[in-house]
């Protein structure tokens, strides 16, 4: 025999009400909708436990890592990476996230300066995962510079800011991509923004001009696709709030590492950049399609 109290109608009165064991309305011991409330409480407990761990040691570690930044100011681009990417396989560590480098995985000992890397963009995971890889700093919109502590931190480590606002923004910010290339790792996105698998954004053909600008530099494809992409993708409209909620409910969260063979000036010499931009898009998003050819991507899907 099963007893529950339940609260309706306009006056929420409180009624009582007795099943017996064998009612059809009990599925395994549990009644409607208990289940479901029971899993919304696991996740809301999940993501306060995850977001609160992520802000501990955001919050602690950020502080020392100003003062670092500060004292060893003239060699602040190159500490900045080192420091972020112990950071953000902390991060990794803390959502759970199990990443798996696949196609040339070869890259991630030769990567070095000169070289910018081109990825799917699907969710705010991507930088720590990036990042914690290839120690790599990032083109990011101008309001972060503003946010306390963190945007000081990505100032200091040479985090280029684009204010999207500004239409003579584009070429300072080409600019400061091929400058700071001889002496760190970028990575871009160039969707623009996070989506789905489904989706395949495509790419903006901009950043691709930092290649007419300086052609010694070289292209780094990169794939990122999460096995649990349906359920953690940052689609709009979702908060980042709502997304971390997602994010936080999965007990571990897979993502498949796809490094590509890098492009260098004799793959895209004489090409326009909206040339050198569809090449680049084919490789990073073909991946992403089910059934690709290649065995080591269907099995990152699996």
């Amino acid at each position: 025999m099963f007893i529950y109290f339940s609260i309706f109608g306009d006056r929420h009165a409180l009624t009582m009400s007795i099943l017996p064991a064998h009612s059809p309305y009990i599925k395994n011991g549990i009644l409607p909708g208990r289940q479901y409330n029971i899993r919304g409480k696991m996740n809301l407990l999940k993501f306060y436990l995850k977001t609160g761990a992520f802000l501990t040691v955001t919050l602690a570690l950020a502080p020392f890592y100003v003062f670092i930044l500060l004292i060893l100011y003239g060699w602040r681009k190159r500490i900045g990476p080192v420091l972020v990417q112990y950071y953000s396989k902390l991060c990794l560590l803390i959502f759970r996230v199990d990443t798996e480098v696949l196609g040339n995985p070869g890259m991630l000992r030769r990567v070095g300066k000169g070289v910018l890397i081109i990825a799917n963009h699907a969710s705010f995971l991507d930088i720590f995962v990036l990042s914690a890889l290839f120690g790599s700093v990032f083109v990011s919109k101008s309001e972060v510079k503003y946010y306390p502590i963190i945007g000081q931190i990505a100032w200091l480590m040479g985090v280029i800011f684009l204010d999207r606002r500004s239409a003579n923004e584009r070429m300072r910010v080409l600019n400061r991509i091929v400058n700071n290339c001889e002496n760190q790792v970028i990575a871009v996105f160039p969707q623009g923004t996070t989506s789905g698998i489904t989706e395949r954004l495509p790419f903006n053909r901009g950043i691709f001009k930092v290649v007419q600008i300086n052609p010694d530099i070289s292209l780094l494809p990169v794939t990122l696709r999460y096995r649990e992409d349906a359920k953690i993708a940052w689609n709009k409209p979702q908060s980042l709030r709502e997304n971390a909620l997602r994010v936080s409910s999965e007990r571990n969260i897979h993502v498949a590492v796809i490094v590509h063979d890098p492009i260098a000036i004799d793959h895209y010499q004489g090409k326009t950049a909206s040339e050198i931009c569809r090449m680049v898009q084919q490789t990073v998003l073909d991946p992403l399609q089910t059934g690709h050819r290649n065995s080591w991507v269907r099995s990152a899907a699996d």
